[in-house]
């Protein structure tokens, strides 16, 4: 019920005012470390250099910003979500600039550099929450005063429709949106509004509360019924939506694809599948999985060193996952355990006399892991995903948990939306594959860089009380759905 045109204006205008602020960040920035450090200057803010380390870091800073917010999928998105990508973005993009300048920058002019880059992430993070605020205050008063709100009625016979309707409605804390109330027999206090008539009084309805915009949610209704329903809004000057029967397998315009002018519906349309967007992805993990092999090899020289001398075997263990479209990979893991046969279907529990002392602190730590950074750099995983499971467990939880076999349309991760929200261990796999599938369908860059940025937080010290499948299955279950932490960790 938001007219394209209008949002992409208003991104227009938003996004230059982003650059806007941010430049006068920069520039109060500089001046303020101009201050703080007596008056002098190493850098000159009119050189030729200055200038286009201001546009590049004003160009990209404003997109960064926008893409944390726009990571935020959703019907709606309140402000203290926005306020948080505000902070997230500036902190991700100022925080790289910082590690570049160290890395390159003139040492004589690094302490000046660096204050300047801090103080101008400070004054960007609070010039952008006031205008989020002022903006905010603006459509709030223009609703109020002028009357800019889409009034809507929803008429129809699917209760569960409605139901879903009105539960989406009532998430609007900018005020976009004004329901008015249902029509149809079956509309009662139980959809969450009040009910206007049935559908034999639709023009008067139409007549008497004058919305914006009618929703037809019908389970049965006949097509001339509903044409002539149709026909009613038009006569009025009201737009028409329909709500399908269907409706829960709808998250997404991308749904909506067209052959000709018929209209087709991919039930399971992801972002990756746009082929710009994966490609990015793959370059990232490309780029990622490289450099955290380099930053992380000293650790790994130790891990296979320590796991070599724990217990006699090979240092890596090697076993089938699942990964992208149910086909098989090998994952790579440092071996925690003494070698043995029960591999790819055994249970195991927190005191397991197969693990060694040193594979249980590698698995503590998540060290035991870091080889899975050569997986996603051949492709047959990513940095973030939901995790994969062996195909034992892959044949035992697709016919008990719905949508299960959804996770497996994108590559298996090292990390996922599910980790980082603590769902590893003895935790529900529903609520597993509910964040799995909500991260394939909502995926976005921004999205990826908030999981790596939280992942380190959720890896160490990690209770073993459940954990310690390994190359025992590293799948743990029981009826309740539990399962360790490499099943869907």
């Amino acid at each position: 019920m938001r007219d394209d045109n209008n949002r992409s204006f208003l991104l227009l205008i938003d996004n230059g005012l982003d650059m806007l602020l941010n430049l006068a960040a920069f520039i109060a920035g500089y001046y303020l470390t101009f201050v703080l450090n007596d008056f002098y200057s190493p850098v000159l803010m009119n050189s030729t250099r200055t200038m286009l380390f201001l546009f590049i870091g004003i160009i990209i800073s404003s997109f960064v910003n926008q893409l944390f917010v726009i990571s935020k999928k959703g019907s709606y998105i309140d402000k203290n979500s926005q306020i948080s990508s505000i902070f997230l973005g500036n902190l991700t993009y100022f925080g790289l600039t910082a590690i570049l300048t160290i890395i390159f920058a003139d040492k004589s002019k690094l302490n000046f550099l660096l204050i300047w880059i801090i103080l101008s992430a400070c004054v960007s993070g609070i010039l952008l929450v006031i205008k989020k605020y002022l903006i905010l205050y603006i459509l709030h008063l223009g609703r109020k005063h002028y009357g800019l709100v889409s009034k809507v009625v929803i008429v129809g016979d699917n209760i569960e429709a409605v139901k879903a309707f009105v539960k989406e409605i009532t998430k609007d804390t900018s005020g976009n949106i004004m329901l008015i109330g249902a029509v149809g027999r079956k509309m009662d206090k139980q959809v969450g509004c009040e009910k206007l008539g049935d559908i034999e009084d639709f023009e008067e309805v139409l007549f008497k509360y004058r919305p914006d915009y009618v929703v037809f949610a019908f389970d049965s209704y006949g097509k001339e019924g509903t044409i002539k329903l149709v026909n009613l809004c038009d006569d009025n000057c009201v737009k028409t939506y329909f709500l399908p029967a269907c409706y829960g397998f709808f998250k997404s315009s991308r749904q909506v694809e067209h052959i000709g002018a018929l209209p087709l519906i991919n039930v399971h349309s992801t972002p990756l599948d746009n082929p710009i967007n994966a490609f990015i992805k793959r370059v990232i993990d490309i780029v990622g999985s490289f450099v955290l092999i380099i930053l992380t090899s000293p650790i790994m020289i130790v891990a296979a060193i320590g796991v070599k001398l724990s217990s006699p075997g090979p240092v890596f263990f090697r076993q089938v996952r699942v990964g992208r479209m149910g086909k098989q990979f090998h994952m790579l893991k440092f071996r925690s355990m003494r070698v043995n046969d029960s591999h790819t279907t055994a249970w195991s529990t927190g005191v397991d006399n197969r693990k060694t002392k040193f594979g249980n602190f590698i698995r503590r730590t998540s060290i035991d892991e870091l080889p899975q950074f050569f997986n996603v750099l051949v492709g047959s995983m990513s940095l973030v995903g939901p995790r994969p499971e062996i195909p034992h467990f892959v044949e035992y939880f697709k016919d008990k948990i719905p949508l299960y076999m959804v996770k497996h349309y994108v590559k298996p991760g090292i990390t996922g939306l599910a980790q980082i929200k603590g769902l590893r261990g003895d935790t529900s796999i529903d609520d597993r594959i509910h964040e799995d599938i909500n991260y394939i369908e909502n995926w976005s860059l921004g999205l990826d860089i908030e999981i790596l940025l939280k992942t380190p937080f959720k890896a160490v010290n990690k209770s073993e009380v459940y954990g310690g499948a390994d190359e025992k299955g590293d799948e743990e279950t029981n009826e309740q759905g539990g399962n360790d932490r490499d099943a869907e960790e």
